[in-house]
């Protein structure tokens, strides 16, 4: 596969998809891309955009980027009639595994093929590259699309049969917000016992504590720079509720999960949808005291 001389199609142009898709670009891959918005910048970097999801079945290749569930499944239901075998979907967008699979199964009976993938990071890190690409499915078509996936990100792992990119998403969510709570949890006993929070950073960020969710959340927690989120918990509301039924149909033991789960669970039911998850600070210093 050479990049410049490849059409990819990119559908969903959010957070997520559109530094994505520049990547790509940047690469020099030509993008068909399509979101129900207009997207400016997508189209200053060279971006080809398309007015229908259908209209990117041009390219052999499709990239999903999705938000919603409903999204996913009408997105399949334009590409249906006009998918033809052999055509690959990238799907990067994080949902329940059941529906996910329903949806692969409906595009091979098209002849086309699916992938499980799922993105770990930040949309900085998305557009600087440095986030994560858990890859799933077909090995041999993973294999042949590398070019495409090492132009999405430095790092993607091939983590086996369809399903498995989707349960590393909710372990990989499980540690962020564990670690997110924790933060909270360290700077509010800190507080407490009469350190300062700003101090606490600089000496625990190098320190064997520390974690990159610590080095992330920690500075929002003291600056209180909650809105607007790049992290927000509407995000990872869901993941753990899904991750607690996975680990409930494993029979795995997760005590910190629980526990974190009920915490997230407080913030939820306080409206906190949009702020980022360093918010469960407050949630500790007002909800739980």
């Amino acid at each position: 596969m050479n990049a410049g001389k490849t059409f990819l199609g990119f559908i969903g142009l959010g957070n997520v998809g559109e530094p994505m898709a520049a990547n790509l670009l940047a690469q020099g891959f030509e993008v068909l891309g399509y979101d129900i918005r207009a997207n400016p910048a997508f189209v200053a970097r060279g971006g080809r955009p398309m007015t229908k999801a259908a209209h990117v079945s041009a390219a052999s290749v499709i990239i999903q980027s999705l938000p919603t569930l409903a999204a996913l499944e009408n997105t399949i239901d334009a590409l249906l009639p006009v998918l033809r075998p052999g055509q690959v979907i990238i799907d990067i967008s994080s949902y329940p595994l059941s529906n996910k699979r329903a949806e692969a199964e409906r595009v091979a009976a098209r002849g086309a093929i699916m992938l499980d993938c799922e993105v770990s990071g930040l949309p900085h890190q998305v557009a600087e590259r440095k986030a994560v690409i858990f890859k799933s499915g077909e090995a041999a078509v993973i294999d042949e699309l590398r070019p495409i996936f090492d132009a999405m990100a430095e790092q993607h792992f091939y983590v086996g049969e369809f399903g498995a990119a989707t349960k590393m998403k909710l372990i990989a969510n499980t540690m962020v917000c564990v670690h997110n709570l924790m933060t909270a949890e360290a700077l509010n006993l800190g507080v407490h016992a009469g350190l300062d929070p700003q101090r606490m950073i600089e000496v625990l960020a190098p320190s064997a504590a520390a974690s990159a969710t610590f080095v992330n959340k920690a500075p929002l927690m003291v600056s209180r720079s909650f809105r607007p989120g790049r992290g927000p918990f509407r995000h990872m509301f869901g993941h753990l509720a899904r991750a607690r039924e996975l680990a409930d149909e494993c029979g795995a033991t997760t005590p910190l999960l629980r526990a974190t789960s009920d915490v997230y669970r407080r913030a939820q039911s306080t409206g906190r949808d949009d702020d980022d998850i360093a918010a469960i600070i407050e949630v500790l210093e007002t909800e739980l005291r």
